[in-house]
């Protein structure tokens, strides 16, 4: 098997809001006559199962069959958000988008026989195009329901789940986001949107078309719905029903998310099994004669300005990483922002929020990329490093932010830049800061750890599900089935056993803190003086019960916080774990707070911009 060329980013469709997609060519000799096209699920799923489709992409790839991502309009990297233009929903668009890509794909690589592969909403919106008269010719489609509302049941059950230890801890119910809008994992569905997807019941909508073959999977043993199924082969469409091991483990955290590589196997045997048999697909005479329009860059309204959005593939850094570069199209500020991935997360960040600061710094004037590093998104490098979490908080992360800062100004980047990273990322923005002076400014965003040390985050993680354990509200739900009766226990104690370790070092560590506090404070405390010296501002923020504020607090760090004036620390209090600001209301205020910090160092850099904003105040 070769290995594939890269994946080539594109932007399809006419219109304000093109669909974003990576096309990934053929290793070698193309299979005659096929080419897959992947139909992402929505929200949190198509997070959490990114880096396995990605992989799955290029095992297809590999074997000979171009393959292409579709991102579908107002997610992902595509342009738009939750409410399409004038305020309409999102279910008329998608399937458009999908018809699109799968005319591009034909048309673009030359194979008759498209194969749509859809997970979840992707697999209904495939089935969809097919009925509006998309040329797809074989379906793949995993934990796909016949009926939208069936979709929406889960969708809304997981965000009563992810709901109940904001309840537990006595904060109120989210603010409303408007009626019938709907909420899961920090992701938000537009109210039309949503009433469409009720409305929506493909095994209702009239006959469908007859695709040439339908291959449904099996979700961990769970078959496939019924009614979906008889659909099909109501229309004339050959089904076969096959195990689907390994969806559960594709969509865990990204972190701990692995590709189900039987799967990817048993796919492709079926595409195999297929080729002599196969139905020749509709003549190119019966397609519209009109090519789908594509782009290499995108320019987008955001309110009364216009941006350019432009995929970077960064491959001349080892490892190659990956960007979306946001641009003013109008005079550029003197900075340029990088957004870090937030741990495992791809580059649109938290719920979607990466995509819509860099939208919203660049129509400031601010460049602003976010990026994914090694192992993350469409970086290269090994995800399967990350089953340690220590695997984040290694000098590698830094030199790889350093370099990746060396590309921007070699690309033209105004050369002074705004570090924005949570989790794990603020930890990379916090040390590239301290060595790198080109750094003008770091927003810290609810880190875990600024100096990485086991036996702290073991302590620490180890109480934190202790604590899971012992609360009432987590009892009800592992008794209404939300929460893994094991998970908690086996991640627990394996914390602890690391923690119970830790003193075997402990005089070692002590030692080396006794000379550091001599030398003028600890680890953390040098880092802070470093950037202070420098005149670098730093936006420290925490949200929630977070464990290294609450060390803060009892080190006494809170009450020495004059020591580094150039330091803002915001805390927003909630009594709840909400590391990845998965409440809308929340992400409302963390947006004000960041736009606010990137003004303030706009002002320090331009002082004429805060003369012109108070003159106009």
């Amino acid at each position: 098997m070769s290995a594939p060329p890269p994946a080539r980013p594109v932007y399809l469709g006419a219109g304000p809001e093109p669909a974003f997609g990576l096309f990934h060519p053929a290793a070698g000799p193309a299979v005659p006559r096929l080419a897959v096209l992947f139909c992402p699920p929505f929200g949190w799923e198509d997070m959490c199962s990114y880096r396995s489709r990605r992989d799955w992409a290029e095992h297809l790839a590999a074997e000979g069959r171009p393959t292409l991502r579709l991102e579908l309009p107002g997610t992902g990297d595509s342009p738009g958000g939750a409410t399409g233009p004038g305020g309409a929903g999102r279910l008329d668009a998608w399937p458009r988008a999908v018809a699109d890509a799968a005319r591009w794909l034909r048309a673009t690589d030359g194979s008759p026989r498209i194969v749509a592969l859809g997970i979840g909403l992707g697999g209904m919106l495939a089935v969809a195009a097919l009925a509006a008269g998309a040329p797809i010719d074989e379906l793949v489609l995993w934990a796909t329901p016949a009926r939208g509302r069936t979709l929406l049941r889960e969708l809304r059950a997981f965000g009563r789940m992810e709901d109940g230890p904001l309840l537990d801890a006595g904060v109120p119910d989210e603010p409303p986001l408007g009626a019938g809008s709907l909420a899961a994992g920090g992701y938000v569905m537009s109210p039309a949107t949503v009433a469409a997807l009720e409305a929506l019941d493909l095994a209702d909508a009239g006959p469908l078309p007859a695709a040439c073959r339908a291959l449904l999977l099996e979700r961990d043993g769970i078959a496939p719905d019924r009614r979906l199924r008889t659909a099909l082969e109501a229309a004339g469409t050959p089904v076969t029903v096959a195990p689907g091991p390994g969806y559960a483990a594709m969509l865990v955290e990204p972190q701990e998310a692995r590709p189900p590589r039987a799967v990817f196997a048993a796919v492709s045997a079926w595409l195999d099994a297929g080729l002599p048999a196969a139905r020749d697909p509709a003549p190119a005479a019966a397609l519209p004669a009109e090519p789908v329009a594509q782009r290499a860059s995108v320019e987008l309204e955001c309110g009364a300005d216009r941006i350019r959005e432009t995929p970077l593939a960064l491959d001349r850094l080892d490892p190659a990483l990956f960007g979306v570069l946001a641009e003013p199209t109008c005079e550029r500020a003197g900075l340029t922002a990088v957004l870090l991935n937030a741990g495992p997360q791809r580059r649109t960040g938290p719920n979607r929020m990466w995509v819509e600061i860099a939208r919203r710094w660049a129509a400031r004037g601010v460049p602003t990329l976010r990026v994914d590093l090694a192992g993350i998104g469409d970086a290269d490098g090994d995800t399967d490093a990350f089953a340690d979490v220590a695997a984040f908080y290694v000098p590698e992360y830094v030199g790889q932010v350093r370099s990746l800062l060396d590309e921007l100004e070699a690309r033209g980047l105004p050369g002074r830049f705004v570090l924005v990273g949570l989790c794990s990322g603020a930890y990379w923005s916090l040390h590239t800061a301290v060595q790198d002076p080109r750094v003008a400014a770091v927003q810290l965003l609810n880190p875990r750890a600024l100096i990485w040390d086991p036996w702290v985050y073991a302590r620490r993680e180890g109480a934190m599900y202790r604590g899971a354990i012992l609360k009432a509200g987590t009892w009800r739900r592992i008794v209404r089935g939300e929460v893994d009766f094991v998970k908690p226990f086996v991640i627990a104690g394996a914390l602890l056993r690391r923690a119970a370790l830790a003193p075997l070092r402990l005089a070692g560590r002590l030692a080396a803190r006794r000379r550091l506090r001599a030398a003028g404070g600890d680890e953390l405390d040098l880092a802070f003086d470093a950037l202070r010296d420098r005149g670098t501002a730093a936006l420290l923020l925490f949200a929630g019960d977070e464990p290294l504020h609450a060390d803060f607090e009892r080190e006494g760090r809170l009450e020495r916080l004059n020591r580094w004036p150039n330091l803002r620390l915001e805390h927003l209090p909630v009594s709840a774990d909400t590391h990845t600001l998965r409440p809308v209301w929340l992400q409302r205020q963390v947006h004000e707070i960041v736009d606010r910090s990137l003004e303030a160092e706009l002002a320090r850099t331009q002082p004429g911009r805060a003369a012109a904003g108070a003159a106009q105040a």
